[in-house]
């Protein structure tokens, strides 16, 4: 009997943060539930992280009705939410009282599942929402951030996974942010990660920025892991996930089973190519390795994010110099992963240190915190000459869960700014100040999403696309489902 390989999409969250700056709307998603639903994913990744807060700020969606609809066109799929720790998905640090209600909520609007990851692998700063998040019912994953350094060696990663299940996680997961992962590193980090939890399954999540995550993700399913994450084919490759289509044909043919409907996979495919281009989006499009990404270990968002910023001060000719940068202020903040918040800390820092000439002349307030310990522990020390640079008289270092050292805010929260219309709106107040959560607010009420619920109709699409503009590409039929094809 063929082992299953259980495929977690991430088309509808991490995908479109890599490719389309974080800029899918429900109006994208909505059509296309059902039918998702339907293909055979072991759970659709959907909320979290910058997702969040694009969500909010740009956007106008409130991220609790974007669950919410999902949840009543999503019936049988398992949705997930990814949590960073005590700064759920933000860069702030938030009070206990906060991570518990917001474990709660997410469970009462749809979550099923939530992944939960410290961007330290610092696992005394998840302690809060792994027990909230059992305590409702959710699924816990406990995800570890993979990072290349002297410190992140298998053993490393096999006594943090250890250290997950001692708290109650289900599940393991493996996050590979900038695609570090290689053929030879999988195949000796999974039977670690299996030999310190047992039967518990064990997810790989890598982003194909070195190209290497296709044969990464195989080589995964040979050395022993059960989840692999991708995403439908559209919005794979370049600084995404492997497409779903391409993991689950190779599976097969080494003899393993996905559970996904094939033909099914094709009619998300079509849809996500009509979405780029109705809406301009862009393709992702295969890499070639690039062996600098193995130097500065960043996301390829936060390159394309860093390139503009960088353009709009006309020093965008210096990126190389700061990137190599980079990978010096990483070594000296103790290997952090290339994650936020730190990931922002450390391109600050290197910005600084290029323009400047000088190696920490001077150190933003935030990196200052981190070295103080505000954000949790470093993998390895700090360097001696940013700690000198960074500290001041008078600093306190501070030690323990960095959660115990915010006050409790919600019946601050209540008092100053309520009353709210719910606990989702009393969470808002929480992560954003009046003039962000008011325009949020007046999108709200006008928006009308169940306009969005009818099952995707590839020929509807198609015929008022060609009213409107008299541009066709291609059409294939193949049985009842209609694939199409626009040409740019």
């Amino acid at each position: 009997m063929s082992r299953p390989i259980a495929i977690v999409d991430e088309t509808l969250r991490d995908a479109h943060q890599c490719l389309w700056s974080t800029r899918m709307t429900n109006e994208m998603m909505l059509p296309i539930a059902e039918r998702m639903d339907r293909i055979g994913f072991d759970s659709i990744d959907l909320i979290g992280g910058a997702v969040w807060d694009v969500a909010v700020r740009f956007l106008k969606e409130d991220p609790w009705e974007r669950i919410r609809h999902m949840r009543k066109l999503v019936t049988h799929t398992p949705l997930n939410a990814i949590v960073r720790g005590q700064s759920l998905w933000t860069f702030e640090v938030f009070p206990n009282d906060v991570v518990e209600l917001a474990m709660e909520r997410l469970q009462a609007n749809g979550i099923a599942q939530v992944y939960v990851y410290d961007q330290f692998n610092d696992l005394q700063n998840v302690e809060v929402p792994v027990a909230k998040a059992r305590d409702v019912g959710m699924t816990v994953v406990g995800t570890l951030v993979f990072s290349w350094s002297p410190v992140h060696t298998d053993a490393y990663y096999a006594d943090k996974a250890a250290q997950f299940r001692r708290m109650g996680a289900h599940e393991i997961n493996l996050k590979d942010p900038s695609g570090m992962l290689s053929v030879e590193r999988i195949g000796t980090i999974v039977p670690a990660l299996r030999a310190a939890v047992g039967a518990m399954p064990i997810n790989v999540h890598s982003h194909c920025m070195t190209g290497r995550a296709p044969d990464v993700l195989l080589a995964s399913a040979d050395a022993g892991a059960d989840k692999l994450h991708t995403a439908i084919s559209p919005l794979a490759h370049g600084a995404s996930h492997p497409p779903a289509e391409w993991i689950h044909d190779e599976l097969m043919q080494r003899g393993y089973e996905t559970g996904l409907d094939r033909d099914a996979l094709e009619d998300m495919a079509s849809y996500f190519r009509y979405m780029c281009f109705r809406y301009d989006k862009p393709r992702g499009e295969p890499v070639a390795f690039d062996e600098r990404v193995l130097e500065h270990q960043m996301p390829g968002g936060m390159i394309s994010n860093l390139r503009n910023q960088l353009r709009q001060d006309g020093i965008e000719h210096r990126l190389d110099e700061i990137l190599h940068e980079t990978a010096q202020v990483r070594k000296d903040m103790g290997y952090a992963p290339v994650v936020s918040p730190t990931a922002q800390f450390m391109v600050t820092q290197a910005v600084l240190n290029v323009m400047q000439g000088e190696r920490y002349l001077t150190i933003p307030d935030q990196l200052r915190k981190y070295c103080l310990g505000y954000y949790g522990k470093p993998p390895a020390p700090i360097a001696p000459e940013l700690m000198e640079r960074a500290v001041r008289k008078g600093d306190r270092f501070v030690e323990g869960r960095a959660g115990d050292l915010v006050p409790p805010a919600l019946d601050r929260l209540r008092s100053t700014r309520g009353p709210f219309q719910s606990d989702e709106d009393l969470l808002n107040a929480a992560f954003y100040p009046d003039e962000i959560l008011n325009p949020l607010f007046a999108a709200r009420d006008e928006a009308d999403y169940t306009r969005f619920y009818a099952a995707y109709n590839p020929l509807r699409e198609l015929l008022a696309h060609v009213a409107r503009q008299r541009h066709i590409g291609y059409i294939s039929l193949r049985g009842e489902n209609l694939n199409v094809e626009m040409s740019q």
